[in-house]
């Protein structure tokens, strides 16, 4: 253009005409080659510019009424391996590991095809990541991991007209990111609604079934108000959530016969304003500014009622400070490549030689499951009967250390107290976390000198502080406040929020069945020692029944014993009964809120509950539930000759046990007649009344 050639020119009008007349653009592309390069690379990338393909419409509209799209949802990544497969297979097929991509680099960059394809996409990649995270061009996205899905939200809202909308399927991501908050400051206004899908239905044929993903409308105006809705299957969902005739209870994730719910109520929509993104700032982000507040995943209106709840308390574990420390301890790949660790399938010789894995560990009990002999998959853990092992048992682990004492000691991390943490005991949880599970928070309290790879993260602090938070984190509200983050990995970031309940009323009551529960073997003897309170003996269970030891409190005393702990099945699911209640109590919540939390966020749950039965020794003896203990009877056995036995009657199974050292053997396993079920929520309220 003429303005292009005067600034390159000069200022002078009569000179600027004589250069137009000479100079046509390839004679400039010879004088400046950088703008050589310009065309170049926008010739292969042919860029779009809306406001000059469309001038006429930006002219008279101010920009688009619409926009409308499923943008592409690519993380933009420089991954070697694929740039190396494509003449050299064996980096793909062979799955290489990044330690063995780099030995091999080398060799395969010696083709010098290979060496240009390698170079040409690797260029082409930092280019657009460059591009792409440039404050500059989309600062907005400042601080966030490229995905090309959310440069298309600052392009349309800036192509819009003043009243334009725009509608986008694409990930849920913006609302959670920690460091999403400059992007939702300006994205919350705009928002109208969004509705929030994980692909269980197979909406998006070729994408994994626990997608999770939004359909998200905008419009360019500055009124704060938007309508949510999570948890959603089917689309027709959305309009039954907008018919008023519709009423009774709200559903469930899940249906009476276990399907993922597809019908609508009006109490799924949640309307946002500023009061719930102030809320939500002070659950999730620890109060900062609300407008940046990250968005939680709420089934209906009634759960924002219990957030309240713990936006009440005054502690949270954030604010403990200097009293807690939290870490990772060894990073699985990273500790095994500088020799800190090894991989080697055994059971222990002390709490020194285990490392924990996440199977390992179950709520309140750090003896859930123990590796097989050959462990390679996720599958490959046993449930440990609890009411057979040895007080001096340890489960069979994957890792140990691989360097001295001395030197495994150095290299642990240090604790609250500028001390080593794994001295001393700690709060552990699987840092992967199934948000469409049973249970999503899986705490437990590990014994000193014991390690633990990093899909396990752990706290540490004094040990009342750390029987305090893990009786509390093993309750189904707390439960409930992860499960309403969305989060898929839980560390300190996602559990800083959670109340410190320290001074409530039911504290020891709840730390009493907690340590009961973990306290399993006689490594935790000194902590049973120290956190033991003659309170604890004049304690008691919440309902009567010949399965429940009366003397499980009264008898207590201060040295630990085999008998000391909670063993049985039925014994320990009252425990976290009575520990949901009073955790409920001390939150200031009602019975009813107890219970709505129960049915709408844990369906999983509830599907276990109606169909795990119980013999007379509080034995299970048919589950639907695969991770429990006991399970030993198919379900045609159970249905057509077990169920329904008169009382006294008994049955036998024999299993082949590999949980413990020496090898498998065979154990004969006894369930006595009569055979039922508990109901959770008839539990809850006895439970309620008898602390009440």
């Amino acid at each position: 253009t003429s303005e292009t050639i005067f600034s390159l020119f000069g200022d002078d009008d009569e000179q600027m005409e004589v250069q137009v007349e000479q100079v046509n653009l390839d004679q400039l592309c010879m004088l400046f080659p950088r703008l050589d390069l310009v065309r170049e690379i926008a010739e292969q990338n042919h860029f779009m510019h809306w406001e000059l393909e469309f001038a006429d419409l930006f002219a008279e509209r101010g920009g688009f009424d619409l926009v409308i799209g499923n943008p592409p949802w690519v993380k933009l990544e420089w991954n070697e391996q694929n740039a190396l497969s494509d003449s050299h297979p064996m980096f793909a097929v062979k799955k290489l590991t990044a330690t063995q991509t780099t030995q091999h680099r080398g060799a395969a960059l010696a083709n010098q095809s290979t060496r240009e394809v390698y170079f040409s996409e690797y260029e082409s990649m930092t280019g657009q990541q460059s591009f792409l995270n440039a404050i500059q061009n989309y600062p907005l996205l400042k601080g966030q991991q490229t995905n090309l899905f959310k440069c298309f939200l600052p392009q349309a809202w800036e192509f819009e007209s003043d009243s334009g909308v725009s509608a986008f399927v694409h990930p849920d991501g913006v609302y959670d990111d920690p460091k999403g908050g400059i992007l939702r400051e300006k994205l919350y206004p705009k928002l109208r609604r969004h509705y929030q899908f994980t692909n269980e239905y197979r909406l998006f044929e070729g994408v994994h079934h626990n997608t999770v993903f939004s359909l998200n409308v905008y419009c360019n105006s500055t009124s704060l108000s938007f309508d949510t809705i999570g948890n959603l299957f089917a689309v027709t969902t959305i309009d039954e959530c907008y018919d008023g005739s519709i009423s009774g209870a709200v559903p469930g994730i899940k249906d009476e016969n276990g399907n993922w719910e597809t019908k609508g109520h009006p109490n799924r929509i949640i309307t946002v304003r500023e009061q719930e993104l102030r809320l939500f700032a002070k659950l999730f982000d620890g109060g900062e500014d609300w407008k940046k507040a990250r968005l939680p995943v709420l089934h209906a209106k009634q759960l924002v009622d219990v957030l309240e709840r713990f936006a009440m308390q005054d502690k949270s574990i954030g604010s403990l400070e200097n009293r807690i420390s939290t870490n990772e301890m060894w990073h699985e790949v990273n500790r095994q490549n500088d020799g800190t660790i090894r991989k080697e399938v055994h059971f222990p010789e002390d709490t020194l030689d285990f490392v924990f894995s996440g199977p390992h560990i179950g709520n309140a009990n750090p003896f859930f499951k123990c590796s097989r002999a050959v462990c390679v998959l996720n599958s490959d853990y046993d449930v440990i009967d609890l009411t057979t092992i040895p007080i001096d048992y340890l489960q069979r682990c994957n890792f140990r250390p691989n360097v001295d004492v001395s030197e495994y000691s150095m290299r642990a991390p240090d604790g609250y107290n500028g001390e080593k943490a794994f001295n001393g005991y700690r709060v552990v949880w699987r840092t992967m976390l199934n948000q469409s599970g049973e249970r999503t928070l899986l705490p437990s309290l590990t014994p000193p000198h014991s390690g633990h790879v990093d899909l396990v993260y752990e706290l540490s602090s004094d040990n009342e502080t750390n029987c305090i938070i893990s009786s509390y984190f093993s309750s189904l509200p707390f439960d409930f406040y992860i499960k309403a983050t969305g989060k898929s990995h839980a560390r300190f970031d996602v559990i800083r929020s959670l109340p410190f309940l320290e001074s409530a009323f039911q504290t020891q009551s709840i730390v009493c069945r907690g340590v009961l529960l973990n306290c399993l073997t006689q490594h935790y003897s000194s902590l049973w020692k120290e956190v033991f309170n003659s309170g604890f003996c004049k304690d008691g269970w919440s309902k009567t029944d010949k399965r429940l030891n009366n003397s499980a409190f009264s008898s207590l005393t201060s040295t630990w014993t085999k008998d000391t702990p909670i063993r049985t099945d039925f014994e320990r699911r009252q425990a976290m009964i009575e520990i949901d209640v009073l955790t409920s109590m001390a939150l200031n919540m009602t019975l009813d809120q107890l219970k709505t939390i129960y049915r709408i966020q844990f369906p999983v749950l509830q599907s276990y509950e109606f169909d795990t039965w119980y013999d007379a020794n509080g034995r299970i003896v048919f589950t639907n539930n695969r991770g429990l203990p006991g399970v030993g009877f198919s379900r045609s056995e159970w249905e057509n000759g077990i169920k329904g036995a008169p009382a006294g009657q008994k049955f036998y199974r024999t299993i082949t046990d590999d949980t413990m050292p020496g090898g498998p053997v065979e154990r004969t396993i006894e369930y006595v007649a009569p055979f039922d079920r508990c109901d959770r929520e008839q539990d809850y309220e006895t439970a309620w009344k008898f602390f009440e």
